[in-house]
């Protein structure tokens, strides 16, 4: 082979493995605003939890004996921290809001991920209260 045929293969070689590390490499995400969050259904992978919360039982609805739900969204960041907690639905409303809220703003997860890249990821979350934790000894609550 003479010195410029070389030079030649060389370099559609060296094209060739440019265009096929760029095809491997995964696209970005299509663009979208600062402040779009993906849905979990849009997700390629759904964020999961890596510091877990445990709301505390509200004293209030304790001495009530109160059951309760309480549905919140997520917004959760692509380093996977929450960014905001929104309170969708309480019942009954007004005693297991802050403590869920509170819990939840200290966890952790992974990010969720679409197209190979972390993104910003909107969850809803279920947190049911089911009986209040027994009192001291004494019975005393």
């Amino acid at each position: 082979m003479t010195g410029s045929a070389g030079l030649r293969l060389a370099g559609a070689i060296a094209a060739s493995i440019a265009l096929q590390a760029a095809a491997a490499e995964p696209a970005p995400p299509p663009s979208q605003p600062a402040s779009h969050y993906y849905a979990v259904r849009e997700l390629d992978v759904r964020p999961a939890i890596t510091r877990h919360v445990e709301p505390a039982y509200p004293e209030a609805a304790a001495r009530r004996n109160l059951s309760g739900k309480v549905v919140i969204r997520l917004y959760i960041d692509n380093k996977g921290r929450v960014e905001r907690v929104q309170t969708l639905r309480a019942r009954p409303a007004g005693y297991f809001e802050q403590s869920v809220e509170r819990a939840f703003r200290e966890a952790r997860f992974t990010p969720g991920m679409k197209g190979g890249h972390a993104v910003r990821t909107k969850m809803t979350i279920e947190v049911s209260f089911d009986s209040p934790p027994p009192g001291p000894a004494s019975g005393k609550r």
